[in-house]
């Protein structure tokens, strides 16, 4: 069988303010480790302009989808990129967690000041002809209860999507939430659909180039996709001090 690598990749906004971490210096690392790995879908997280334009011309093999999370389609985002050779988009949406979920900029009134958005893509493998969903998320940093309300608006809409359309689901992306928190406990505990974290013993994403070490980074799959997830782990490359970001990017192999 054919297999996809998927990656979610908190790349870090800052620009030229970490010193040697800086992502004019990380950029020539995360060219090498992505042409190396060449993984079919890439769930980018903190996404900036100066981020997508550097990455669309080092990577012109991959289509990206998303946009920016403020009320006038600036700041930071996600973005989701698909190489272009195996993946066909079919479908895409995207949406603020917030309870009006599609006016820009929009927020849960406990949250912090940071809009968060999802970005949804229906994917065709074009190897296979196999039809599934990537959901790319990244949750409030502040507080437990906003991170809740926004996993439960995307599991939620999720699970009445697949009332009529059941396709197989990735949930990718920077939760902000340590495994044993509230937030990860009601996305194990999820009666709607069954989901299963395929990452639960890769341990530690985020270390702040060096400095920590806890996971806050995970991947979710639907029980269809379960039986057929091969590995999971993480990059955590560097050279000279330099890290790929603050997280080390989180992955898993699938067979499609």
């Amino acid at each position: 069988m054919d297999s996809l690598k998927i990656v979610t990749f908190n790349i870090k906004c800052d620009w030229k303010t970490d010193s040697i971490n800086s992502f004019m210096h990380r950029a020539g690392l995360v060219f090498e480790k992505v042409m190396k790995e060449m993984p079919e879908i890439i769930l980018f997280q903190e996404i900036k302009a100066e981020h997508l334009e550097l990455l669309r011309r080092m990577f012109p093999e991959y289509d990206f989808y998303g946009h920016f999370r403020e009320k006038d389609y600036s700041g930071e985002g996600l973005y989701t990129a698909v190489l272009k050779s195996r993946i066909q988009l079919l479908g895409y949406d995207s949406y603020w967690l917030s309870p009006t979920p599609y006016v820009p900029g929009s927020r849960f009134e406990n949250q912090s000041e940071c809009p968060r958005i999802c970005i949804t893509t229906k994917l065709r493998d074009k190897k296979t002809g196999k039809i599934f969903k990537t959901l790319n998320v990244h949750l409030d940093h502040i507080s437990d209860e906003a991170r809740i309300e926004g996993i439960k608006l995307i599991l939620d809409r999720a699970a009445k999507e697949r009332k009529y359309e059941n396709i197989p689901l990735i949930i990718g992306g920077d939760f902000n939430a340590y495994p044993d928190s509230e937030t990860i406990r009601y996305c194990n505990e999820y009666d709607k659909i069954e989901l299963h974290d395929i990452t639960d013993k890769i341990g530690a994403t985020f270390h702040d180039f060096g400095s920590e070490a806890v996971k806050i980074d995970y991947i979710y799959v639907t029980k269809d996709i379960l039986p057929y997830v091969k590995s999971t782990g993480i990059w955590d490359d560097s050279n000279a001090g330099i890290y790929l970001s603050d997280h080390y990017p989180v992955y898993a192999i699938i067979e499609n």
